[in-house]
């Protein structure tokens, strides 16, 4: 490749022998090879550590999202349950006494035919769903019960409880039943605006 004539010129002249330069130039080459090697790969690091923190930070957001989403679908059963197996019921049920009520001229009576099951009925809805009660209702449960129990009795002919009066019943009943739709209207209220 190196020409006799050239090599002993350039050796002559003092500079390097053309085959050692020529030999050069391909490790110069090389270098650069070796830095482009480096560039790139310096390269597919940064997008790699850009594409792992956009994956972790996107598994982080769609973990805050799907929680939130997890709790209010919790939330909306815990309204509906709330609203199918306790208010709605309790008022049904209310609303039956009140009926009632307009028949023998009072505000709240139980129905004859019904007595110790109506009570009976009450209670089983309040031991299962007294989770759902707020806390008012809770205390106007057990204000009410010893009163309606009485009037059950006082209704069959018995009169064992006579300290506790017909006024007294009217006024519990009123309490409990206005608790009772107050807290199912501000319940329909939310369950209506998560469902939107």
């Amino acid at each position: 490749m190196c020409g006799a004539g050239r090599v002993s010129a350039r050796i002559e002249a003092g500079g390097p022998e053309p085959c050692t330069r020529l030999r050069m130039l391909p490790l110069a080459s090389e270098f650069r090879g070796l830095l482009e090697l480096e560039t790139l790969a310096n390269w597919l690091a940064t997008i790699g550590l850009a594409g792992l923190t956009g994956s972790i930070a996107g598994a982080v957001i769609n973990y805050v999202f799907e929680g939130r989403k997890f709790k209010r679908e919790q939330r909306i059963a815990h309204l509906k349950e709330s609203l199918d197996k306790f208010y709605s019921p309790l008022i049904f049920h209310f609303e039956n006494m009140r009926s009632w009520g307009k028949v023998w001229g009072e505000p709240y009576v139980f129905s004859t035919q019904a007595l110790g099951a109506k009570i009976g009925d009450m209670n089983e809805i309040m031991r299962t769903g007294l989770r759902f009660a707020s806390a008012q209702v809770e205390t106007l449960w057990y204000e009410w019960q010893p009163f309606a129990v009485a009037m059950v009795e006082r209704r069959r002919g018995h009169d064992m409880y006579p300290h506790l009066t017909t006024e007294g019943f009217i006024l519990r009943s009123q309490r409990l039943h206005e608790a009772l739709r107050a807290d199912r209207d501000e319940l329909e209220k939310e369950y209506n605006q998560k469902m939107v």
